[in-house]
């Protein structure tokens, strides 16, 4: 496989480039259900040994910080860095891309650690607020899981780092490999230690597989050749550069975030067991996306920003339109055929004792809408991942606006006419939306 320094605009045929990145889209997707796999057995094991006491919910809430500087702050690290990467690395050598790595490196470290420590200070005060039912004792055990489980974040920050430069190196299968060390280390803490140190257990190992992470994601960056220690070097013009793609980037993936919550909100509004409903019926296409969009997205995008950075468009829409084809071939006939057996999934997963015959068809008339929305998603995977290539995130704004507005209108519109299926079906509106928004704007960006 040519690696990216090696493109040219002959070497950059859209068949072939389209048939890697469908190789490399398998490999992403085959880590991350496996990653998704290993979380399972993990919530199975701490179900059976906590339940749903006082001890998960006094981790629930505590890993709430965590699991937010993680997956909304360090999460699109790697969007922002990989093609100012790869732009260095084609155009001033490999040594001013390590330097603008270091620096980043520098960056994110330092502003995590920060992040952390702020948190740290501040968790007397916050966590009462996130759960003001909480007893003394139960508060008392929030805060001490969040002392230990914040120091991941840190560690976080440097493992997403790490990975996008590995991931800008096409060594895909190891990037995607790495989260599953989390995972694997609660599962061995919970069945040699959970009856012993019961749910501090997973705590510890919630922190130890975040820095095995890190240090894991560290030797793969060593033995591709890049210094594993931070080099400050101040705010130089491609810092901010990645600054500037970063920030967008940030607000879409809280603007999902938040709709998430008004979704929830909306549904609490309609009758008994709506929230309960659409929670059940949307967790399918959760894992999906995760597994499906988030790889494309992964895979496509050192591809697509060789192809931007070359300035070759014809070639690049040529190349995008072959991949994005084939994957909705196969995208669409799972969709279709999830849809068709929406009812016996949600039946064989979750219809036992009081989760009635009535609650069955009711979730999967949900998780039928809801996945309306995986096609879709693909292609605003795809489109997102050309903005940050192009390096138009500042686009982003706005499909953040215009998603957050979208949501609160048609939630509340759709619901009036179809309940919490409505909400549902709004999901799909949204990202339809969004994604013939983003296609004409980066149209129009490109002639």
């Amino acid at each position: 496989m040519n690696r990216p320094s090696e493109y040219s605009r002959e070497t950059l045929q859209p068949r072939s480039t389209s048939w890697r990145m469908l190789a490399d889209t398998a490999t992403v997707g085959g880590w991350t259900a496996a990653v998704k796999v290993a979380g399972a057995v993990k919530v199975i094991l701490a179900a059976r040994l906590f339940g749903a006491g006082d001890a998960m919910d006094a981790f629930l809430i505590a890993f709430l910080l965590p699991a937010f500087f993680m997956d909304m702050l360090a999460g699109p690290l790697d969007s922002a860095l990989i093609p100012a990467l790869i732009e260095l690395r084609q155009k001033q050598g490999k040594a001013a891309a390590e330097a603008l790595y270091s620096n980043v490196l520098a960056a994110a470290g330092a502003g995590f650690v920060i992040a952390a420590l702020g948190a740290a200070a501040v968790s007397g005060i916050v966590l009462p607020l996130l759960a003001p039912s909480f007893g003394p004792d139960k508060l008392a055990l929030t805060e001490r899981l969040l002392l230990v489980m914040i120091a991941v974040v840190p560690f976080g920050s440097l493992a997403s780092t790490w990975r996008a430069v590995l991931n800008s190196e096409h060594q895909f299968a190891y990037s995607a490999a790495v989260p599953l060390i989390t995972p694997i280390a609660s599962i061995v803490a919970l069945l040699g230690g959970g009856k012993q140190y019961g749910v501090m257990a997973l705590a510890i190992a919630t922190l130890a597989g975040g820095t095995l992470e890190a240090i894991a994601a560290g030797i793969g960056v060593k033995r591709a050749g890049y210094p594993m220690v931070p080099r400050w070097a101040g705010v130089t013009a491609s810092l901010r550069q990645v600054a500037d793609q970063y920030a967008p980037l940030v607000a879409v993936t809280l603007v999902m975030t938040g709709s998430a919550l008004v979704d929830q909100g909306m549904a609490a509004r309609l009758g008994s067991g709506s929230v309960a409903a659409l929670n059940y019926g949307t967790r399918l296409l959760g894992v999906l996306i995760v597994i499906g969009p988030t790889a494309v997205g992964t895979a496509v995008l050192p591809h697509i920003s060789v192809g931007a950075m070359l300035g070759d468009a014809h070639v690049l829409r040529r190349t995008l339109r072959t991949y994005g084809l084939a994957i909705l071939a196969v995208i669409l006939p799972v969709t279709a055929a999830l849809m068709y057996f929406s009812e016996p999934i949600i039946r064989v997963l979750f219809q036992q004792g009081a989760f009635s015959e009535a609650a069955t068809h009711l979730v999967s008339m949900v998780q039928r809408a809801s996945l309306l929305q995986l096609p879709i998603a693909v292609l605003l995977a795809l489109e997102i991942r050309l903005t940050s290539a192009l390096k138009a995130n500042h686009l982003l704004y706005r499909v953040a606006a215009l998603s957050l507005a979208l949501t609160l209108v048609l939630d509340y519109g759709f619901m009036r006419w179809w309940g919490v299926v409505g909400i549902a079906l709004a999901g799909f509106a949204i990202r339809f939306v969004s994604c013939l928004y983003l296609s004409c704007k980066i149209s129009l960006a490109r002639t």
